[in-house]
């Protein structure tokens, strides 16, 4: 078993990509997960020279992208669950970074996003249902891109449509796509209740992508959870794909707060 590590990029702002960059290199990281909006200002237009560029500069410091989230973090308007022409553009809008993700070798795509499979007060089984057929679409799209579109279990305190690995598991299981997979994060499990032990030996072979996470985004190991039977819990399990540090800015001087994470995370979950 070989876990590998990234860190996204919305620790640092996006026009420090390339210093952040050579520093992943200097840790020892195997690559930069990238929050689309925070490289382009609108992924969905970029051009096939912006693509090569990008491609370029991670390549320079023998990165890879394993994977991309935050697909709609600039699209508060598009969502699945209202009005059929905003379904249809939201649609569209995710084949585009899935063609997008292709391009750049991304093998994963984490949909997270909970503004936009907001239930409320809508019927859920109806909502289920939309939520298949979408994501069976999105397959399709996938694997004629060679990625895999995963859905990411959200706790309550974010999202009311798929809280847990079950739930999530549950969902790939009936849209029935070999490039719709399961992804999890480590905040969201702690807000779901999870146990980490349970859920990890249930469904390690099968996960596709990791979110090392704190609630806030904070960074790793500050707000109490324990990171160290966390790590050995996925450890014990047949995992074998990418944990990716995924916090925000505003934690103090990002290299410093980098350094320090990804320190941490590898005494979790690399040295158990």
């Amino acid at each position: 078993m070989s876990i590998k590590l990234s860190v996204s990029n919305i620790a640092w702002q996006p026009d420090e990509l390339e210093d952040h960059l050579k520093l992943l290199m200097e840790l020892g990281c195997d690559g930069v997960e990238i929050a689309p909006s925070c490289i382009w200002k609108e992924p969905a237009h970029v051009s096939n020279d912006e693509i090569e560029s990008l491609k370029n500069l991670i390549s320079k410091y023998n990165l890879v992208v394993p994977a991309f989230h935050a697909l709609l973090f600039n699209r508060s308007d598009l969502s699945f669950f209202g009005e059929e022409s905003i379904r249809q553009q939201t649609v569209l809008y995710l084949k585009k970074l899935i063609r997008l993700a292709g391009m750049l070798s991304v093998k994963v795509l984490v949909y997270g996003s909970p503004a936009s499979r907001k239930v409320a007060e809508k019927h859920y089984d109806k909502c289920y249902e939309i939520a298949i057929d979408v994501f069976r679409e999105l397959g399709i799209e996938s694997e004629r891109n060679d990625v895999v579109f995963c859905i990411e279990p959200l706790g309550p305190n974010e999202n009311d449509f798929i809280m847990t690995a079950d739930e999530g598991n549950q969902l790939v299981s009936d849209v029935g796509s070999n490039h719709f997979g399961l992804h999890l994060d480590i905040k969201a499990m702690a807000d779901a209740g999870e146990e980490f032990e349970a859920v990890f030996q249930k469904y390690g072979r099968i996960l596709k992508h990791v979110h090392i996470s704190e609630p806030g985004l904070a960074p790793p190991g500050s707000t109490g959870l324990d990171h160290n039977s966390i790590g050995r819990a996925l450890s014990a399990s047949c995992y074998d794909g990418f944990v990716s540090i995924e916090m925000k800015r505003g934690f103090g001087n990002t290299k410093d707060v980098i350094r320090d994470s990804v320190a941490y995370v590898r005494k979790s979950y690399f040295m158990v």
